[in-house]
């Protein structure tokens, strides 16, 4: 009997840290010639978060985690030769769920901060175009999918090293893009 004891004792303990090191696993390189593109499915189920509409200034989601929020950690690091732009992309099929795409950076104290965001609505697809100077290279960032709206969706996202560009068509006022504004609304096309 004690021996069975013991056995299952090892055997949980040999599992919590085999889960403790799939999680703290060191995320992907994203260099642009092994690495090109990384990509996440995740379900948001039925959850609504309108009522966080009135502290979208003060809340940092690329911080968010789950269930609020899908992550797909990365280290950014182009190849010798390789362009650095970065595009950022999520896919969903109804355009009554509203989901929102951040660009964080990791750090070192494990908390992230928002590189850059897209926060468009009523359509099925929000992109994030971040240039090559804006990020440094060996630093760890996250795409984070965030539902803010999601009627049982599942979305797939993806982030690859030189993607085009977005194309700008709300004038820069309402786009996010001047001090006062919330976010950029050209993202999502």
């Amino acid at each position: 009997m004690k021996v069975r004891l013991v056995s299952a004792a090892v055997l949980a303990g040999a599992l919590a840290l085999s889960t403790v090191g799939a999680e703290a696993a060191p995320p992907k390189t994203l260099d642009g010639k092994k690495v090109k593109v990384l990509t996440l499915t995740a379900s948001g189920g039925l959850q609504s978060n309108d009522k966080d509409n009135a502290s979208l200034t003060s809340v940092d989601r690329a911080d968010c985690a789950a269930p609020r929020c899908a992550r797909l950690p990365f280290v950014y690091k182009p190849a010798k030769g390789v362009k650095g732009d970065l595009m950022a992309t999520v896919t969903w099929t109804n355009p009554a769920s509203d989901i929102d795409l951040y660009i964080g950076e990791v750090l070192k104290d494990g908390s992230t901060v928002t590189v850059d965001s897209c926060g468009g609505f009523g359509n099925t697809s929000e992109k994030v175009f971040v240039p090559a100077g804006v990020l440094r290279s060996g630093r760890t960032y996250v795409l984070v999918v965030d539902w803010y709206r999601s009627l049982n969706e599942t979305a797939k996202a993806k982030v690859e090293l030189g993607g085009s560009t977005v194309k700008t068509t709300v004038p820069k006022q309402y786009d996010g893009q001047l001090p006062g504004t919330v976010f950029k609304v050209n993202c999502g096309l």
